[in-house]
């Protein structure tokens, strides 16, 4: 409920904003483009072998973009296709070079994410990580989410994702 004097989804949303546009001014560079290029090496760093379609389900991206997004990455030498698991598939795996260009994003990304918290205490910083965990431990229902949620995610960061966790806990009968 938005009720007057309760900003927090007010501001939310601004912080969102704010995070978001950070996030993509700094993985230009790296990835010399931002949004879908730069998610889906991450993506394919975390998930190597997947298909086409799975990844633009994972992006959500429709199909003949996937298909100049995955012309673009094997173009740039970032990416291989590989057999799939049948005859029609093609599995899509990260080359030397794409590795170290997703090395490059997620540490392009630490970086403006730092800058966004430099002004907060170390007490700040963790009530922050808890309500982040707990947001994000309820946002997760099947595969397709736990890798859109966690698409420039750099997983070394978290000593447990919640995301994860919750993806685990939506998937226990």
């Amino acid at each position: 409920m938005n009720l007057p004097g309760d900003d927090a989804a007010n501001l939310l949303g601004a912080l969102a904003l704010h995070v978001g546009e950070r996030m993509r001014e700094a993985v230009v560079a790296p990835a010399g483009a931002g949004g879908a290029l730069a998610e889906a090496l991450v993506v394919l760093k975390d998930q190597p072998g997947v298909t086409a379609e799975w990844l633009g389900q994972v992006l959500r991206l429709s199909q003949p973009g996937t298909a100049h997004l995955v012309r673009r990455l094997v173009g740039l030498g970032w990416v291989d296709r590989r057999p799939g698991a049948d005859a029609r598939s093609r599995a899509l795996h990260l080359t030397p070079a794409g590795t170290r260009a997703a090395g490059q994003i997620l540490h392009a990304r630490q970086q403006a994410l730092a800058q966004v918290l430099r002004h907060l205490s170390d007490r700040q910083r963790a009530h922050l990580a808890d309500i982040a965990r707990t947001v994000l431990r309820a946002e997760v229902d099947d595969d397709k989410a736990l890798a859109r949620l966690c698409r420039l995610c750099d997983r070394r960061r978290c000593d447990e994702c919640p995301v994860h966790a919750g993806y685990l806990d939506h998937s226990r009968p």
